[in-house]
């Protein structure tokens, strides 16, 4: 299974972290805080200011984990966001800063494993840093007629370094801007949003001094961990070649959203976006991957007496596809460039995932939810004609959690039910035996059996925070997230966590 839409990612913990510790607070923002349109939601919210800012940190360890993940992380961070509303304008922002020091990784050289086709490797253990910039805003202006304009922008930078051999430094940025239109008649509201984002990485590698016999390795996975096993400098990796002394990855990606409520009953939206891929630059286009997502999501408030009820149905659905490109150096007058003669697809991955949740918001403050979703995805690798590789599975998750104000404290919690269900299907042949071809492609197929060990093993996992709120604004939160998979055999541990305490203040 492709990393990128595992159950066992870093990126995908995180996210289940702050959903489900902030889901009371997004309910609170009303339909179209759901969705990406500032422009509704200018319209929609009162007047006023607010603004958060707050500094904290986290430890992670436990040793059920990737073999990219650290056997343990220390984690800082600070963030600052706030929200101004006036009669005719509506105003966003948002900073944040991340440092996080790991120690005992290898494996990917990349800052989020997975998110793209391709992957590099290398195979000394040692300590990374990664430090994280993120910045955005959002304007709206509610001119007094039925029609709102408005825009968001963010920018995301990433340095990530690891300082023993082989070792590497990689640069990520990620740019987005959405602008929006709303349409407001007197009970049906209508929404319209532009996406355009643009993603990019980088990797640099080095080794200093000699290298032993057997040392600094890297393995170029092609998709589901197929691929070329080289010394690091070596063509097939792409690490360094003469005139590309990187391995560059970017990524465009256009789309929209429509956006529809009626009243404060009912809120749907619908998302499609195209991303056009690659890997290279000056000419040398190792790799394409052209991908397509679709996302929608219908949200029913139902108020009872003294309650609110929610009820939301998403589903997503993505694909892509991995092009690797035939490329030949011909030299004219003493100049070498690249000649492109064709490409063959090596690799295709689709996924779909389908959920329902419920939350009930008491008059009192409390609240709860839970809810029920289902993940399916399926991987096809044809790196090396006539053998392929088929890989599908599906996963249930099951999840139900709540907060309590009792008197200064807030009380959140969260837990959550993963399973395989039925068998999961991996299929290796050949596409036709009478070619006679008798070596498989290379495959690192132990790093293999370990992650799709973890994507599969059934695991609970129980989020929770406590937080203490002065009279002054100030506020003290200490949380934890952890995952305790059963029945694991080729992975060292059973169990992962992450601790962490925040100092913020309100104001």
């Amino acid at each position: 299974m492709n990393a990128r839409h595992s159950h066992f990612t870093s990126r995908a913990l995180l996210v289940v972290l702050g959903a489900c510790l902030c889901a009371q607070a997004a309910s609170a923002q009303g339909h179209w805080g759901e969705g990406i349109n500032i422009a509704g939601e200018a319209v929609n919210a009162g007047l006023g200011h607010e603004a958060e800012a707050s500094v904290g940190g986290t430890f992670t360890s436990g040793n059920f984990r990737s073999p990219s993940m650290g056997k343990t992380v220390w984690s800082t961070q600070a963030q600052a966001a706030a929200t101004s509303a006036f009669e005719d304008l509506y105003l966003t922002g948002v900073f944040g800063f991340d440092l996080s020091y790991g120690k005992g990784m290898m494996g990917s050289m990349f800052s989020d494993p997975g998110f793209y086709p391709i992957d590099v490797l290398e195979f000394t253990p040692g300590d990374k840093v990664k430090q994280t910039y993120t910045i955005g805003g959002g304007f709206a202006w509610k001119n007094g007629s039925r029609w709102t304009p408005g825009a968001t922008a963010s920018f995301q930078g990433v340095n990530y370094a690891k300082r023993k051999d082989l070792r590497h430094t990689t640069y990520r940025q990620e740019f987005e801007i959405a602008p929006s239109v709303h349409y407001r008649g007197d009970a049906f509201e209508a929404g319209l949003t532009g996406i355009f984002r643009k993603d990019s990485e980088f990797i640099t590698a080095e080794q200093v001094g000699q290298a032993k016999a057997d040392s600094y390795m890297a393995f170029l996975d092609k998709g589901m961990r197929y691929g070329t096993m080289q010394v690091w400098d070596g063509s097939g990796i792409h690490l360094n070649e003469p005139g590309v002394n990187r391995l560059p990855v970017k990524q465009y990606t256009y789309g929209a959203a429509l956006q529809a409520s009626y009243g404060k009953l009912l809120y749907g939206d619908l998302q499609y976006t195209h991303s056009i891929g690659e890997v290279g630059e000056k000419g040398y286009n190792w790799f394409r991957f052209p991908g397509n997502n679709l996302e929608t999501k219908l949200i029913l408030t139902l108020p009872g007496d003294g309650m609110v009820h929610k009820i939301t149905a998403s589903y997503e659905w993505h694909s892509m596809e991995n092009y690797e490109t035939v490329t030949e150096k011909v030299t004219e007058g003493g100049v070498t460039t690249p000649r492109l003669h064709g490409s063959n697809i090596i690799y295709r991955h689709k996924d779909m995932s389908a959920s329902m949740q419920y939350a009930l918001g008491h008059k009192n403050g409390w609240r709860a939810m839970g809810g029920i979703s289902f993940d399916h995805a399926r991987d096809l690798s044809t790196l090396m004609y006539p053998y392929y590789d088929d890989d599908r599975s599906l996963h249930m998750s099951l999840n139900a959690g709540g907060a309590v104000a009792i008197g200064r404290f807030l009380i959140r919690g969260n837990v959550k039910f993963i399973q395989k269900i039925g068998e999961h299907s991996h299929v290796v042949d050949v596409a036709d035996a009478s070619l006679g071809v008798k070596e498989p492609p290379t495959r690192l197929q132990d790093w293999w059996d370990r992650e799709q060990e973890a994507a599969d093993a059934t695991r609970f996992v129980v989020i929770a925070a406590v937080r203490y709120s002065f009279p002054s604004g100030i506020y003290l939160e200490a949380n934890t997230f952890w995952i305790h998979a059963f029945k694991v055999v080729l992975i060292s541990g059973n169990d992962r966590q992450t601790s962490g305490l925040k100092l913020g203040y309100n104001f």
